[in-house]
C-alpha cells in the first residue's frame, strides 16, 4: 500500500466515525427532537429518535441510518425523505413540512407529530 492509499483510508475511516457517533444532543439537530413520544408508549419521550430503542443506544432505525448518511444534519434530502415508509416525509412527521427549519428556529408545527423512524401503521407494540 502506498502512503497516499493509507492516508486516504485513514481519512475515510475518520470521516465515517465522525458521522456515526451516537450522542443525546443529536435530538437538538432535528425539528421537535425534544417533543417526540414513543409511538408504543405516548407517556414516554423518544429520546433516541434514530434508534430502535426509544431511549437511544443500540441499533439504528431507518431514520437514524438516514440521519447518519447526512452526517447528522437536517438537510433538504433528509427532510423530504420518508425514512420509515409510512407515506409521510420526515419533515411532515417532525413538524417541518416545508423543509425550512434550522437549528435555533421554532418548527412550523409542534402538534400532530409522528416518529420518522417508526412506521406507526405497521408497528406492533
Amino acid at each position: 500500500m502506498t502512503t497516499v492509499q493509507i492516508l486516504s483510508a485513514l481519512v475515510a475511516v475518520a470521516t465515517f466515525t465522525l458521522c456515526v457517533q451516537g450522542h443525546p444532543e443529536y435530538i437538538a439537530l432535528i425539528p421537535n427532537g425534544l417533543n417526540l413520544v414513543d409511538p408504543c408508549n405516548p407517556n414516554i419521550t423518544a429520546h433516541g429518535v434514530g434508534h430502535i430503542n426509544p431511549d437511544g443506544a443500540g441499533p439504528l432505525n431507518p431514520f437514524g441510518m438516514d440521519f447518519v448518511a447526512e452526517c447528522r444534519k437536517w438537510t433538504q434530502e433528509l427532510c423530504q425523505k420518508d425514512s420509515d415508509g409510512d407515506g409521510l416525509t420526515n419533515g411532515q412527521e417532525l413538524g417541518d413540512p416545508d423543509c425550512v427549519w434550522s437549528i435555533g428556529l421554532t418548527p412550523a408545527l409542534s402538534t400532530g407529530l409522528s416518529h420518522p423512524g417508526v412506521n406507526e401503521k405497521t408497528v406492533q407494540c
